[in-house]
């Protein structure tokens, strides 16, 4: 598995959106705003999004884009995956995009070393990601800005 710049924005903005999962929308200018990304950038990422039924859009004066699923039932796995392809680091222990293994050695893929460690691998990261929630995620991004806004402050830094 790679995380390309398109997996790691796509992450970014389901956050946003996730964290301010009770606005109706996020207007694509503010959500690019506050995530530091490209607009037009952004607006590619949230089509396909779209298409694989992440996230709605509304058209209007007051539209923008919100979850189309609650944040609680949108792993970071599925994301990844619609973004950047199979979380296997290898295609021959992919689940979903499978080819077989170039198996040099093996007899079958089965008896194959290296296939066995990509399924050890594939397995962790997707343990991981999808257990992973963006309502967990959320959740973990409000208990942070709540701490970072009650941090004291000395002179003119926030401890």
């Amino acid at each position: 598995m790679k995380l390309s710049t398109r997996g790691d924005y796509a992450v970014r903005a389901l956050l946003e959106l996730a964290t301010e999962e009770d606005l109706d929308c996020m207007p694509l200018g503010d959500l690019a705003e506050r995530t530091g990304i490209p607009r037009k950038y952004l607006e590619q990422i949230l089509m396909r999004l779209r298409d694989a039924r992440v996230v709605g859009a509304k058209r209007g004066a007051h539209g923008g884009y919100r979850l189309a699923r609650p944040a609680a039932e949108i792993t970071v796995g599925e994301v990844i995956r619609t973004m950047d392809g199979p979380l296997a680091p290898s295609l021959c222990a992919s689940q979903t995009a499978h080819q077989p293994c170039p198996a040099y050695r093996c007899a079958s893929e089965e008896a194959c070393v290296m296939r066995a460690l990509w399924l050890d691998v594939r397995e962790a990261i997707s343990g991981i990601l999808d257990h992973t929630t963006f309502g967990d995620l959320a959740e973990r991004e409000r208990a942070q800005r709540a701490a970072r806004s009650t941090a004291p402050f000395v002179g003119s830094y926030q401890i």
